[in-house]
């Protein structure tokens, strides 16, 4: 494994953690799950994984529901 994978694949762990120790409703909830969503992207076009694509698209999704309308994202 390349140490750029290890790195990402380290983001992703600590990313997870950073949303298991946020309450519902945490004022950075939204954009913790962007920040995750975006590192599962990216981790997907290094590695073809359907599975982070997919889980990607869902997190983006649940960030989305957690803005207000209008908000400036």
């Amino acid at each position: 494994m390349s140490g750029e994978q290890e790195d990402i694949d380290e983001a992703i762990s600590l990313l997870r953690y950073a949303l298991e120790v946020q309450p519902a409703g945490h004022p950075n909830r939204s954009t913790s799950l962007n920040n995750l969503a975006t590192s599962l992207r990216s981790r997907f076009e290094q590695s073809g994984d359907q599975d982070d694509l997919d889980e990607a698209i869902s997190l983006h999704r649940d960030a989305l529901e957690l803005r207000p309308a209008g908000h400036p994202s």
